[in-house]
């Protein structure tokens, strides 16, 4: 009898190893500097008297020439605001013993500028008309809500970049994101100001030049790094 040999296909399947997945930790970071196109300033009217009804009056002299000076300078997109007065005994130590010296009135004044372009006449004009101190001068953008946005995503790129580098020298492969903690350190900008040279405001400048605004932005991040077993 003759045997009748059949061949025999075998099914052979082939099987990855699933990669083996580690974190990968990193950090982006980001600066974006801008110049300032705006400004509040923080003005302060104050006056002694020795009555409290004088010193009230002459504080609230101060605001309303110091409004009247400003309004040719102001546009409708500026702003001008006085607080409420504020009113207070005031006395002085002699000879160990206190003695009532009048009554401090206090107003306050904000000025928000959409334009430095007037930013010295402002100035000029509000210490003419009496106010006694210029308190602060808070440079602002008007675009700051872009700026956030851009400096928030050059932090989120550099996080990016970064852990593809890493990831590449390990001989690995960046996998998908595990982890985010955003410190959002862009709410409060920095500023910087810087005066013009004398020989410059002597010949006309103005006493300020523009502001610069600095935002900073981080992003703490954690992603999967893929390498074979």
């Amino acid at each position: 009898m003759k045997k009748i040999l059949l061949p025999v296909l075998l099914a052979c399947s082939v099987t990855t190893m699933p990669a083996f997945a580690a974190l990968l930790h990193t950090s982006g970071e980001a600066k974006l500097v801008v110049i300032a196109d705006q400004v509040q300033l923080d003005l302060h009217a104050s006056s002694l008297a020795k009555t409290a009804s004088d010193a009230k009056q002459q504080v609230d002299q101060v605001v309303k020439v110091t409004q009247s000076n400003l309004a040719g300078l102001l546009t409708d997109s500026d702003r001008f605001e006085a607080s409420q007065l504020q009113i207070q005994a005031e006395y002085k130590y002699q000879d160990r013993e206190r003695v009532f010296v009048g009554y401090r009135a206090q107003r306050s004044i904000i000025v928000e500028l959409a334009n430095l372009d007037g930013l010295t006449q402002v100035l000029d004009a509000a210490m003419l008309s009496g106010v006694n101190e210029v308190r602060n001068l808070q440079y602002k953008s008007s675009q700051e809500d872009q700026h956030k946005q851009q400096v928030r995503s050059m932090a989120i790129a550099d996080s990016y970049v970064k852990a593809k580098q890493l990831a590449d020298g390990y001989n690995g492969q960046l996998g998908p994101v595990v982890e985010i903690n955003y410190r959002n350190q862009s709410a409060i900008p920095l500023m910087k100001i810087e005066r013009v040279s004398m020989a410059a405001a002597d010949a006309g400048a103005s006493s300020y030049q523009a502001a610069q605004l600095t935002y900073n932005d981080s992003v703490d991040v954690s992603f999967e790094l893929l390498t074979e077993e």
